[in-house]
C-alpha cells in the first residue's frame, strides 16, 4: 500500500479555489494504487551554492561579472551571449560548469528543454557531494521531465535524494518526482509526493503550485474509494476538505443526496474556512430543495385574475384537462398546483418559489405573457426546476437550460407562411398591413426579412392605430389611391392600383374581420390575404365571412382536423367546458400532456431529469401537431397551412 502525507497549510494560506487554479497538463485516467497514512519527512542540511572571486580567471572576470548581473536580471539574451562568450575563451574549470549551468537554466524557462540537456549533461563533477554539479544535475532531470524521459529523470533524483542538498531542493525534487509519475498516468504516486514535498517546505510560492496540483488530482483523478481513504488519513488536514467535496460531488451526480448531504454537512462543519464552503453551501441547499421534490407533482402558473384573466382561465381549463382531472378511467399520480401570476410579473415569481420550496414541484406550466413568463423563468433557472412556459417572447429560453417553450413562435409561423406563399402558390410580390405595436411591428419586420430571403419583394407597408376601425387611409396609401384621388378628374372613380399578390396582416380575427370588407369597398379584392395563428377562432367567420374567403394563415391545431386525436380533444373539451377549444388551448393541452407523460412514462426523480428527458423529445405527437425541443429548450413544430373556405377553416397544407 503506498503511502501520502498530509500537510496542515499554515493558517490556510496559499488555498486557491477548487475552479480558480490553471490544471495541470496531465491526462485523465484512472489510478490504480490506493492513498493512505500520513509521514513527515527530515529536513535536510542545508549547502549553499556560490563561486568565489578566485574561482573565475581574472580574463573573464568581467564578462562573468556582467554575465551574472544580466541574469539577475532577467536580460536572459544578453546573460546566454556573455556565458557563451566564457565559453569559447576557457576551456575548463568551474567557471565554465557555472556557465553551463546558467545557461542551462535559462534553456528551461524558454522550454528549450533538448538544448538544456546538451548543457547540462556533461558538467564534471569535481567531488564528493559537489553543489554545483548537483543543481546541474537538478535541472537535468527538470528538463528530461518535460521532454516526458520520466525514468532518466527518476534516475538522477535518486541519486540527488542521497546528497545533502538545502530544504527547498529536496522538496523542488520530490515535486519534480509527482510530476514524473503524473506523467505516466501515476496519480497516485504523485499525490504522494506532492504531500511529501509540502510537508518539507518548499517555500509559499511553490506550496502554492504543489496545492494546485494536488487540488487538481482530487477533482479529476481519483475514484470515490481514493476519495475516503485521502479524507480518512488527513481528517482535518489538507486536503481533506477538497477531498469531502468531490466525495459530496459525485454522490450527488449519482443522485444519492442523502449521502452527499452528509459530506456536506462535515464539510461546512469542520472546515468553517475553507475555500470551497461557499460552493459546498450552495451546493447543500441545492441538494435540500431536491430531496423535497415530490415527482408527481406539476406547478401551473397562470393569470387568473387582473387584466388577463380571461386568456389565463381558458388556458387554465386545457391545463385540468390534460392532467386527467376528468378521466375517471384513466389512473394517474399527477398532483396539479396552481398559481395565480396575477398578471403580474412580481407575482409570477412569487409563484415560482412558493412552487419550488413549499409545495415541491417537479416542473413547472406557464406563465403566458412576456413580462411574466420571463420574470417566471428567472426564478425557474435560479431554482434549477424546469419550466415550460406558454409565451411567444423571442430568446427566453436564453434564460437557462431549465427554460422551455412550447408557444408557436413568430417566426416559426412566418417561415411556413411565406414558404407556401412562394413555393406553392408562385407569389412574388407582397404588402403588409400592421398595427403599430409590438406584436405587428415583430411580425412585419420578420415577414420582410422572409419575403427577401425567399428572393420575393415589399411592394409597400403601412400601419395603423389599436384603436382605429376606419383603415381606409391605410387602404388607399398601400393602392395609390391617397395620390390618384388628388390628381384624378372629378367626374372619374380612379381605381386602386394592386401590384402585390398578397397582403400580410398579423393581427387578431376581431380587426382582420373589421379590415376585410374595407379592402373590398375600395375594390382590393384580388388579392391573396395572408395572417397569423392569431386569425384562428371560430368567431373569424362568424360576420362578413364573403371577403375572406380564400384567405390562409399557419397555425399547428384547427377545429375541422380529421386527425382522431384532435376529433377526441375537440370532443372532451366540449363535454367539460362547454366550449369548443381555440389554439391557445390546444397549445397548453399539449405543453401539459408533454410534461405529464415525461413524469410518467420516464420514472424521474429529480427536476434535472425531467429537464434531460424533456430535452431528449423528438416528433411527440400531440394536438398542435409533432413537437420536438431543440437544445437551447425551444419547440419545433410542424405547423399547417389552413384556409378559410366557405365559412369554415380546413387544412390545405
Amino acid at each position: 500500500m503506498k503511502t501520502s502525507s498530509c500537510h496542515t497549510p499554515p493558517s490556510g494560506k496559499g488555498l486557491t479555489a477548487r475552479y480558480r487554479h490553471a490544471a495541470v497538463v496531465i491526462a485523465i485516467t484512472v489510478i490504480t494504487a490506493l492513498i493512505a497514512g500520513c509521514a513527515v519527512l527530515r529536513a535536510p542540511v542545508e549547502t549553499q551554492l556560490r563561486i568565489s572571486d578566485d574561482e573565475v580567471p581574472s580574463a573573464v572576470r568581467l564578462l562573468f561579472s556582467n554575465a551574472e548581473t544580466a541574469y539577475r536580471d532577467h536580460r536572459y539574451d544578453v546573460a546566454m551571449d556573455l556565458y557563451g562568450q566564457i565559453l569559447s575563451l576557457i576551456p575548463e574549470g568551474k567557471v565554465v560548469s557555472w556557465a553551463h549551468l546558467r545557461r542551462g537554466e535559462i534553456l528551461i524557462i524558454r522550454k528549450g528543454y533538448r538544448e538544456a540537456v546538451t548543457e547540462l549533461k556533461d558538467i564534471p563533477k569535481r567531488f564528493e557531494g559537489d553543489p554545483l554539479f548537483n543543481e546541474a544535475r537538478y535541472f537535468l532531470a527538470r528538463a528530461y521531465t518535460r521532454l516526458s524521459m520520466f525514468d532518466r529523470s527518476e534516475r538522477i533524483i535518486a541519486g540527488l535524494l542521497k546528497e545533502s542538498l538545502t530544504t527547498q531542493r529536496e522538496a523542488a525534487l520530490k515535486a519534480l518526482t509527482g510530476d514524473n509519475f503524473a506523467g505516466k498516468n501515476r496519480y497516485s504516486d504523485a499525490l504522494t509526493a506532492y504531500m511529501t514535498a509540502l510537508d518539507i517546505g518548499p517555500g509559499d510560492v511553490r506550496a502554492a503550485v504543489l496545492k494546485e496540483r494536488i487540488e487538481t488530482i482530487i477533482d479529476f483523478h481519483l475514484t470515490m474509494e481514493e476519495l475516503e481513504e485521502v479524507y480518512l488519513s488527513c481528517q482535518n488536514r489538507f486536503p481533506a476538505g477538497y477531498a469531502l467535496y468531490r466525495l459530496a460531488l459525485s454522490h450527488y451526480r449519482e443522485r444519492n443526496l442523502e449521502r452527499a448531504s452528509q459530506m456536506l454537512d462535515q464539510l461546512l462543519e469542520r472546515f468553517p474556512g475553507h475555500a470551497l464552503f461557499e460552493e459546498a453551501d450552495m451546493l447543500r441547499r441545492e441538494i435540500a430543495q431536491q430531496m423535497m421534490v415530490k415527482r408527481y407533482a406539476i406547478g401551473c402558473i397562470l393569470p387568473l385574475t387582473g387584466r388577463y384573466a380571461a386568456f389565463g382561465t381558458r388556458v387554465l381549463d386545457a391545463v385540468i384537462l390534460a392532467a386527467g382531472v376528468f378521466e375517471a378511467s384513466r389512473e394517474s399520480n399527477v398532483t396539479l398546483i396552481i398559481e395565480d401570476s396575477k398578471s403580474s410579473a412580481a407575482a409570477a415569481r412569487d409563484g415560482v418559489l412558493k412552487l419550488t420550496q413549499v409545495d415541491g414541484v417537479i416542473g413547472i406550466i406557464g406563465p403566458m405573457g412576456s413580462a411574466t413568463s420571463l420574470e417566471a423563468a428567472r426564478a425557474a433557472q435560479e431554482r434549477s426546476v424546469p419550466i415550460l412556459t406558454l409565451s411567444q417572447m423571442e430568446n427566453i429560453t436564453e434564460t437557462g437550460d431549465y427554460v422551455f417553450r412550447t408557444s408557436l413562435n413568430a417566426a416559426m409561423q412566418i417561415k411556413t407562411l411565406v414558404d407556401y406563399s412562394v413555393n406553392h402558390l408562385g407569389m412574388e410580390s407582397f404588402a403588409i398591413l400592421h398595427p403599430r405595436d409590438r406584436y405587428g411591428t415583430e411580425m412585419m419586420h420578420l415577414f420582410w426579412d422572409e419575403v427577401r430571403a425567399y428572393g420575393g419583394e415589399i411592394r409597400g407597408v403601412e400601419s395603423y392605430s389599436t384603436e382605429q376601425t376606419d383603415f381606409g387611409k391605410e387602404i388607399k396609401g398601400l393602392t395609390g389611391l391617397d395620390i390618384l384621388e388628388k390628381t384624378a378628374p372629378a367626374a372619374e372613380d380612379p381605381l386602386p392600383i394592386v401590384d402585390f399578390d398578397a397582403l400580410f396582416i398579423p393581427d387578431s380575427y376581431s380587426r382582420v374581420a373589421m379590415i376585410a370588407p374595407q379592402l373590398a369597398f375600395y375594390d382590393v379584392t384580388t388579392v391573396q390575404l395572408l395572417g397569423t395563428s392569431a386569425w384562428n377562432n371560430p368567431d373569424l367567420l362568424s360576420e362578413e365571412e364573403t371577403y375572406l374567403n380564400g384567405a390562409i394563415f399557419a397555425d399547428g391545431f384547427f377545429l375541422n382536423s380529421f386527425r382522431h386525436d384532435v376529433r377526441n380533444f375537440i370532443d372532451k373539451f366540449y363535454a367539460a367546458f362547454g366550449r369548443e377549444p381555440a389554439s391557445l388551448e390546444a397549445l397548453a393541452y399539449d405543453a401539459t400532456r408533454i410534461m405529464v407523460d415525461v413524469i410518467e412514462q420516464s420514472h424521474i426523480e429529480f427536476r434535472d431529469q425531467l429537464r434531460d428527458e424533456m430535452l431528449s423529445i423528438r416528433d411527440y405527437q400531440g394536438i398542435t401537431g409533432e413537437t420536438s425541443f431543440s437544445p437551447t429548450g425551444d419547440a419545433e413544430k410542424s405547423l399547417s397551412i389552413l384556409m378559410v373556405l366557405d365559412n369554415t377553416i380546413i387544412q390545405i397544407h
